[in-house]
């Protein structure tokens, strides 16, 4: 089974890791928490990890949802910052921080297991954001994890899609992370790019926090 984009209309092969690139403007965020819904609406299980946002904001992202199969890992909140009666708090694994990958890697390991138990067709996971971990460690440190991340996205047949901030890295950074993935996808001055798995150029704009493709190049 492929793993169908929201937008455009389009595909990608289990195993496959994927490397987001764009600026805060771009509509990156966007398009990769859109991801994660088409997976969703498709009955597939999702692993969102964010280093980035508190979890009220995950939470208030996917409310429409059915989030029954949807893993959170939060590097920003702690579990006081939820009520404790709230319903979905086995689904949320919460990281003191983003240096801690050994803790990040373990969570995704076991929300891998649980929902590979339950059959379901395919696992998509976004990890939002790789730039984050490069503030706050090496990047031999984060290519490290990061090829155990991906050599494990493979091994299950799932699918990973990690962003990455444009204009603040240098070309050694990106190009190093390149390596690690099949397909690089660029958000850019209108234009969806995607290299690697597929050669396509779309026209986009942003409204209302939604993507609109307004053409193909």
């Amino acid at each position: 089974m492929n793993y169908k984009f929201k937008y455009p209309d389009m595909e990608v092969a289990p195993g496959t890791n994927l490397l987001l690139l764009g600026d805060l403007f771009s509509g990156k965020d966007i398009f990769s928490k859109d991801f994660i819904k088409e997976g969703l609406k498709n009955g597939e299980a999702c692993i969102f990890v964010s280093t980035n946002d508190p979890i009220q904001d995950t939470l208030e992202e996917f409310k429409d949802y059915d989030i029954g199969l949807l893993g959170m890992i939060n590097c920003m909140s702690s579990r006081s910052d939820l009520a404790n009666d709230y319903p979905h708090m086995d689904q949320i694994r919460f990281v003191a921080s983003p240096t801690e990958l050994a803790s990040i890697m373990a969570y995704i390991n076991e929300f891998l297991d649980i929902l590979r138990g339950r059959e379901v067709p395919g696992i998509r996971i976004v990890f939002d954001s790789v730039s984050t971990l490069l503030m706050y460690s090496n990047l031999k440190t984060i290519y490290k994890f990061l090829h155990v991340l991906t050599n494990t996205v493979k091994a299950q047949n799932a699918v990973l899609l990690m962003t990455m901030e444009e204009g603040v890295h240098d070309r050694i950074e990106i190009s190093s992370l390149e390596r690690l993935s099949q397909g690089l996808i660029t958000m850019a001055q209108g234009q969806i790019v995607f290299n690697g798995f597929s050669r396509r150029k779309f026209d986009y704009e942003t409204e209302d926090d939604r993507i609109v493709i307004t053409g193909e190049k």
